[in-house]
């Protein structure tokens, strides 16, 4: 979060698939209701217009928009009182940093910034301390560029910056330092849909439903309750959905054998750990809040900000 010197607010978030993410805090995209009924706990718990809900317990159905109904609006709410809540200030004017893939970006920018402007005027509790804010302005900008975007102006000769998001990768090439749209894309395929077909595989060649937050923490190289057997055919599975995303990246046109490669975001943790190729000119920014990061970036320059 950043104040702007007429006491407005930046607060850029990153509304992912799997996590939602600020400039400081990252937590689970779900969304429960609990109706009137007070819950028990006040952690994760929202109150908004006379209903109770859970925000950030458990990952969230894969949906075709989020702007069809009300729970990006809640997560937000909550990134919004995060990070309030750490500067101590529950009344705000708040600009809005918000992100769309990028190969979606011109032709969703508007429907998002039209979700966002429907209510602007927002009281709600969260974890039991009123918030007040006003939503002034909606800034929408490009994933994965928005990420490197602070360092646009280093970056000489060509790059490839990759996203492994949960429902979609994006890749945006970079020239000199300036993004080429034109050898930019979006990918349907991400860790989701990968987690998902690693379930399946194991499920044939073990027999067992293995849950996906297992399937993360095998990944992740965190502490698993599985047999060691069942963690090396996981990431064995990993390192094959690495490989093939490589290989689709080399069959679009693209020169991965002479290309600087950047994978962002909470992917490249994945790429850091199974990618087996190119390493030799390749990094790994593995900060999950890197896109809204760069959302409040980009915002302080729209709003005239100088950023150093």
């Amino acid at each position: 979060m950043y104040r702007l010197d007429d006491g407005r607010y930046i607060i850029g978030f990153d509304d992912g698939y799997q996590l939602g993410k600020t400039a400081n805090f990252v937590f689970d995209n779900g969304i429960h209701r609990l109706g009137t009924t007070e819950p028990t706990l006040k952690e994760n718990s929202l109150f908004y217009d006379g209903e109770y809900y859970k925000v950030g317990e458990g990952r969230a159905a894969i949906t075709e928009d989020k702007v069809s109904d009300d729970d990006a609006r809640f997560r937000t709410m909550a990134a919004m009182a995060m990070e309030l809540r750490k500067e101590a200030v529950h009344n705000a004017e708040v600009v809005l940093a918000a992100g769309l893939p990028f190969s979606n970006y011109g032709r969703d920018r508007m429907k998002l910034i039209d979700y966002y402007t429907q209510q602007t005027d927002l009281d709600f509790t969260y974890e039991g301390d009123e918030y007040s804010v006003t939503v002034e302005k909606v800034i929408v900008c490009p994933q994965c560029y928005s990420a490197v975007a602070s360092r646009l102006g280093n970056m000489k000769g060509d790059y490839l910056v990759v996203d492994i998001g949960s429902k979609t990768t994006d890749v945006v090439y970079v020239q000199n330092g300036l993004p080429i749209e034109s050898r930019s894309i979006t990918i349907e395929k991400a860790m989701v849909k990968w987690i998902k077909e690693i379930q399946g595989g194991m499920k044939v060649q073990t027999g067992k439903d293995i849950p996906e937050h297992e399937v993360m923490k095998a990944a992740l190289k965190e502490d698993s309750n599985l047999p060691g057997a069942y963690v090396e055919l996981i990431r064995g599975m990993l390192r094959e959905k690495m490989h093939s995303l490589e290989l689709e990246l080399a069959e679009r046109g693209y020169s991965m054998e002479y290309t600087n490669i950047i994978y962002v975001g909470g992917g490249a943790l994945i790429a850091r750990d199974y990618a087996g190729r190119y390493r030799n000119h390749t990094a790994y920014d593995c900060d999950l809040c890197a896109n809204a990061k760069g959302y409040e970036f980009l915002a302080r320059q729209i709003e005239g900000k100088k950023v150093p």
